[in-house]
């Protein structure tokens, strides 16, 4: 008698073959897949404790978000009117107003969003830079994935330069600022990784987390040819430094990357390049740096939105040979909806609507999602002895019907909210849309309460009505805003 029988369905393997069964079925024992075929085949060499009928369904893998931000569900379209100012003002926030259960319930609901829309595994960077002055930051969001019942890997690490850097911890209502070196920052990312890397069944990972890989450029868009030219002390120290905590605990390397950063790190001691590294963006990279990633065996992930009114060579780099994932960069993270966007976006670009076939999307937020971030040899796709993540589809509604084309519909189509049953290591985590893992009404009520007093900590309140011009207008004026 095995643990888990899903049959019927129509089963998209990811498997090196990319079969795509009809009526087939998924049997699971112990938190691993141990046979995909026909249902008529599977179902006669198996009995299950629990057996779903997945007719009229997709079974596919659970999906894969390469990079997220943790804190971002907190603070959905706050300052979405003043885009030039965002990231100056939540970085402020998570820096100073913050309380160490944020991150918990931060991490809860988060959890909860990605778990309803099929995310089975997802990256979550601790802040809009990462924030690791103290390990209980990511301590704590690692433990709301682990009682969600997700996979998530956590991103602690270092933000840029100056150091020493202000940090703010809240105790009793009240604050407490100080001055913390860049050494006790690497301190706290080590803690995290030291508490949760492969904690809870290896559900949870920790990779280490620089803002981005050179910090003495441009940190959110291209370097001009004639900035981009030499790296500081700073920087050649923090590749070593990085690079030995990594090796240390066996662990990788996540970070942000934009044009002319390739090129400056290429050939240098410590580089963080290479296949136990996967980097978001890459925004305004040359075609010089497209060869560099793929000599150096990099991972990449992009959400395909653009920094600096540059835009990330998606297509030069999958011919190139580098592995590519698609990412929702923080929320909204509904995955099958980021990646339609995605493709949207770079077809327009290039003019070229067979750019990017919806095969090679699904790709990119399942198989080639977990290489990038490497785990390709327990998820990513439905094969014997892998683990049991999974997800299905109901294609009964209106805009999945009528029945076939099954890649075509979750490419073109569907939505995180047709996904109705998910399991993570052989568990069920999510029955017929009911989350089992969450209280979801206790989650949306701890989120809405630290949430709202957060922002008042802030001095953000201002942000929560419309602002002038909202309405009527083909175009919105603003001035500048009140800073924290």
């Amino acid at each position: 008698m095995i643990d888990l029988l899903l049959t019927n369905g129509t089963v998209i393997t990811m498997d090196p073959q990319r079969r795509i069964i009809d009526t087939g079925a998924v049997a699971v024992d112990k938190g691993r897949i141990i046979k995909v075929g026909k249902a008529s085949e599977v179902g006669q060499q198996f009995q299950a404790n629990k057996v779903i009928d997945c007719r009229d369904h997709i079974i596919l893998p659970g999906l894969i978000d390469a990079h997220g931000h943790a804190g971002h569900t907190m603070f959905k379209n706050l300052l979405m009117e003043h885009s030039s100012f965002w990231m100056k003002i939540l970085t402020n926030t998570y820096k100073h107003f913050v309380t160490d259960d944020f991150w918990y319930y931060e991490g809860k609901l988060s959890a909860l969003e990605r778990l309803k829309a099929g995310v089975t595994t997802g990256v979550s960077v601790m802040g809009s830079m990462p924030r690791s002055d103290d390990a209980v930051f990511g301590c704590n969001h690692a433990r709301a994935y682990a009682e969600a019942g997700l996979r998530e890997i956590v991103c602690p690490g270092p933000c840029n330069p100056p150091w020493p850097h202000e940090f703010s911890r809240w105790k009793d209502g009240k604050r407490i600022q100080k001055l913390v070196t860049y050494e006790e920052v690497l301190e706290g990312m080590e803690g995290v990784i030291q508490t949760w890397n492969h904690g809870a069944n290896d559900r949870i990972r920790v990779f280490a987390t620089p803002f981005v890989i050179v910090s003495s450029v441009e940190p959110s868009s291209k370097t001009p040819a004639d900035r981009a030219i030499e790296l500081t002390d700073h920087d050649r120290y923090q590749m070593r430094r990085i690079r030995e905590i990594a090796d240390k605990y066996h662990t990788r390397i996540h970070s942000d990357a934009f044009g002319g950063m390739i090129r400056m790190v290429y050939q240098q001691d410590y580089a963080l390049l290479g296949p136990d590294i996967h980097l978001q963006h890459l925004s305004g990279i040359s075609t010089d740096e497209v060869e560099i990633l793929a000599e150096t065996g990099t991972h990449v992930s992009s959400a395909g939105s653009g920094f600096g009114g540059s835009r990330c060579p998606v297509t030069s780099l999958i011919s190139a040979g580098v592995p590519v994932a698609i990412s929702t960069d923080g929320t909204p993270f509904d995955l099958l909806q980021m990646a339609r966007k995605f493709r949207l976006i770079h077809t327009l670009i290039s003019q070229d609507p067979f750019d990017l076939p919806a095969g090679k999307i699904l790709e990119m937020i399942t198989i080639d999602a977990a290489k990038v971030v490497g785990w390709e040899n327990e998820i990513g796709s439905l094969e014997e002895n892998k683990k049991a993540d999974i997800i299905t589809i109901d294609l009964r509604a209106a805009h999945l019907a009528p029945n076939f084309l099954p890649v075509h519909r979750l490419i073109f189509e569907a939505t995180g909210s047709d996904v109705d049953n998910v399991i993570v290591d052989g568990q069920m985590v999510m029955e017929s849309h009911k989350v089992l893992t969450l209280n979801e009404e206790e989650v949306l009520s701890q989120a809405q309460e630290e949430s709202l007093s957060t922002i008042e900590r802030a001095g953000l309140n201002e942000y929560l009505s419309v602002p002038p011009g909202f309405w009527g207008r083909a175009h919105l004026y603003l001035g500048k805003p009140s800073q924290p």
